[in-house]
């Protein structure tokens, strides 16, 4: 999975710097870089490249784009974007889910932007009503408040069961991940698009 943020530089800027500060490494965040000129006449050119330079460079399977305050106070239609950059470029993007989070620091705090971004990734990528249901499958949405460990003594605990878990979003196994000898663009780890469908 690779996060982008729409929007200038700087928001993209201070959101990496906590990130960095709270996990202790280099954490994958990519985006649009939005100039004045964007700002002020519109995103979409931006957005599109971001997306097809990110996708040719690293292959995500999945794309998650949280807007910031810069894109959302023109209300631009970044859903219209994304699906007019998906139609002038479906073989560069190809096998990749793109998901829109509408998360502007104005409205709400952390806990809504983590809602926000579980609801985008469930309606973008589940298709409902094609394949039976597992009924040793549990879904497990885990909450903006829980850490590594929580996730994990979730899964411990439903696997103890008997059942299968699936977590999103997934964060055991990716942020507090042991610190790579090289730098990797994108998310490892995490639920798997097609176990979300």
């Amino acid at each position: 999975a690779l996060p982008i943020l729409h929007g200038s530089q700087g928001c993209s800027s201070f959101a990496l710097v906590l990130l960095v500060r709270h996990f202790k490494h280099m954490v994958p965040l990519q985006t649009t870089a939005m100039d004045q000129i964007a700002t002020v006449v519109g995103g979409a050119d931006f957005l599109e490249k971001a997306l097809v330079k990110l996708k040719a460079r690293t292959w995500p399977r999945l794309i998650g784009i949280c807007t910031t305050a810069v894109a959302e106070t023109r209300d631009e239609d970044i859903a219209g974007d994304i699906f007019n950059a998906k139609g002038a470029r479906p073989r560069k993007l190809i096998d990749t889910e793109v998901v829109l989070a509408r998360t502007p620091d104005f409205a709400g705090a952390m806990e809504e932007g983590w809602s926000k971004a579980v609801t985008a990734m469930i309606e973008a990528i589940t298709r409902p009503g094609t394949q039976d249901r597992d009924p040793a499958k549990v879904v497990i949405l885990p909450g903006s408040n829980m850490t590594v460990a929580d996730v994990e003594h979730l899964r411990e605990t439903v696997e103890s069961f008997g059942l299968t878990p699936l977590i999103l979003p997934d964060v055991s196994g990716g942020p507090d991940e042991a610190v790579r000898d090289r730098w990797i663009p994108i998310a490892r780890g995490g639920a798997k698009v097609e176990h979300i469908r």
